[in-house]
């Protein structure tokens, strides 16, 4: 388990939520079944097509209901499919599709992650794949981007249509569980994915103006963490 240093804590950018840089915890964040909108209480009310993700009522499923469409029929296709017990499902950003769809691909059981570079990032060097985590602290999961970041810009990379700017290329969202990290193989990413992911996309298209760079951000001691989230500092 990480230490956490001044060198790996959190980095906060103005989200209640949001944590980039993600340092796994000793426990799942949220363990009850919560509503994906408002995090109230939702312990009866599943969507009813793909039985997937929850919401204390109908006005936060209506209002979630542009994001959440986008994958819900996918994955009530993805998970009828019969697959290769050492594959994990991930949420692959197409740059050229208008929604993402799932996709599975093989892990090791040490957490290693095999045919990322072959099959979504096709003639992109591994090195040039930046692998970048958050969390949400209503999930019990942390999420994780992969995306080309093209540093000698050898590649013409259209933008993202499915997530928009700041991305280009291809993206792949992955999810892992809290506790282990990335020492073991990824979780299966399913629908409660999508809420979190476009806030982050949308925190990143404020934060970082109209193109995308790769630049240090803030890092925080634990003192500096601890005044600004109070006594939750010790969830993250």
């Amino acid at each position: 388990m990480p230490t956490k240093t001044s060198a790996a804590l959190p980095q906060d950018f103005g989200h209640p939520h949001l944590l980039e840089d993600y340092t796994p915890v000793p426990q799942p964040t949220i363990t009850t079944k919560i509503c994906a909108v408002c995090h109230a209480s939702a312990p009866h009310t599943l969507c009813s097509k793909c039985r997937n993700i929850r919401y204390c009522s109908t006005s936060c499923q209506e209002l979630d209901w542009k994001l959440h469409k986008v994958v819900c029929k996918h994955y009530i296709e993805a998970t009828a499919q019969t697959r290769c017990p050492s594959s994990r499902r991930v949420l692959y950003f197409h740059p050229l599709a208008s929604k993402p769809t799932f996709t599975d691909i093989p892990f090791g059981p040490d957490g290693t992650v095999y045919g990322l570079s072959e099959h979504l990032f096709p003639g992109v060097p591994d090195a040039d794949i930046k692998r970048l985590s958050f969390h949400d602290r209503f999930l019990p999961y942390f999420i994780q981007l992969a995306y080309d970041t093209n540093p000698d810009k050898k590649r013409e990379l259209e933008e993202n249509r499915s997530l928009g700017r700041p991305f280009r290329g291809p993206v792949v969202a992955l999810a892992y569980d809290a506790e282990t990290g990335l020492s073991a193989p990824a979780l299966d990413v399913d629908t409660t994915i999508m809420r979190p992911l476009m806030q982050y996309v949308e925190l990143r298209r404020e934060y970082d103006g109209p193109i995308f760079v790769e630049q240090p951000q803030k890092r925080y001691t634990k003192g500096e963490w601890k005044a600004i989230m109070g006594d939750d500092a010790g969830c993250v």
